[in-house]
């Protein structure tokens, strides 16, 4: 039971990983036989990865057919960065009130990242730290799905091209060290922005 489970798991992260970064084309069809002979394994794992991916928004199921990765169009991508702006100005709030100078600066320093991968970004590995910064689980999970599903409406509308992390990320950083909510608060708003 617990090989099943793990193989699950292991082909679900890889799907996940391959379909966010862009390596899994739109067009391709997933079948549970192809992917049951690529991992070398049962179809009963692979079809609860998939089922998961599903139930995800990543992929759509066409019966008899296979598994397509699920598109999404520039509406959802703007409509993924308004959701995103009130919960990072949470994010920029909670970790005003609750973290250190020295948390801070420690948390939002990243080494060089693959920069043709919006996942994998400087953008958002800073996104993805200040919500870690928070200390509120519930607020990172839902912040890591949307900055996913951004990243993949950006390879399908921009492709893989450089994406470098903003100006406005130093300014971010020097509000939350000062303690000036309002100002974190407004930088952030405008980072997000400038994206849509």
């Amino acid at each position: 039971m617990s090989s099943t489970i793990s193989a699950t798991q292991k082909i679900y992260q890889d799907l996940k990983k391959r379909i966010i970064r862009g390596e899994i084309s739109p067009p391709t069809t997933l079948t549970e036989r192809k992917l049951a002979e690529e991992f070398n394994v049962s179809k009963a794992p692979v079809r609860e990865s998939l089922r998961q991916l599903t139930s995800e928004g990543f992929l759509i199921v066409y019966p008899r057919k296979g598994y397509v990765q699920n598109i999404l169009t520039e509406k959802d991508y703007h409509d993924i960065q308004q959701v995103r702006i009130p919960l990072e100005e949470l994010s920029v709030s909670l970790v005003i009130a609750n973290c250190s100078a020295t948390e801070i600066k420690n948390g939002l320093t990243f080494k060089k990242h693959d920069e043709k991968n919006p996942y994998l970004s400087e953008n958002t590995q800073f996104h993805l730290g200040l919500a870690k910064l928070t200390n509120n689980q519930q607020l990172y999970d839902v912040l890591k799905s949307l900055l996913a599903a951004a990243s993949r409406a950006f390879i399908l509308k921009n492709g893989k091209r450089n994406i470098t992390g903003t100006d406005l990320h130093q300014e971010i950083v020097q509000a939350m060290l000062a303690k000036n909510v309002a100002l974190a608060k407004r930088m952030i708003r405008n980072d997000i922005n400038q994206q849509l």
